[in-house]
């Protein structure tokens, strides 16, 4: 991993999780979630291609890497994640 890519992943997880933030959660802590849109089996996408998400949102039973329930109430995709990390970036 690029030194820039490390600085970078640092900066989005600061972000906190951007699902929660969607649904008027509280700011909770986030690690980094490497989008799957567009790779395929076994890839992974750019460091700078990446979300921020608490467990729960990244990898609970109703997150991204579970049945994304999360995602469908709030009515987004991992691209409109991306969106809304790269907003939080740059306020």
């Amino acid at each position: 991993m690029s030194a820039a890519g490390k600085r970078y992943m640092g900066k989005v997880a600061k972000v906190g999780c951007v699902l929660c933030a969607h649904l008027g959660r509280d700011k909770v802590a986030a690690t980094v979630h490497h989008l799957r849109a567009g790779q395929g089996a076994g890839e992974r996408a750019s460091h700078f291609l990446t979300i921020p998400l608490c467990p729960d949102c990244h990898q609970g039973p109703n997150g991204l890497h579970g049945n994304r329930s999360l995602m469908r109430i709030a009515k987004l995709d991992e691209l409109d994640l991306l969106a809304l990390t790269i907003e939080a970036l740059n306020p």
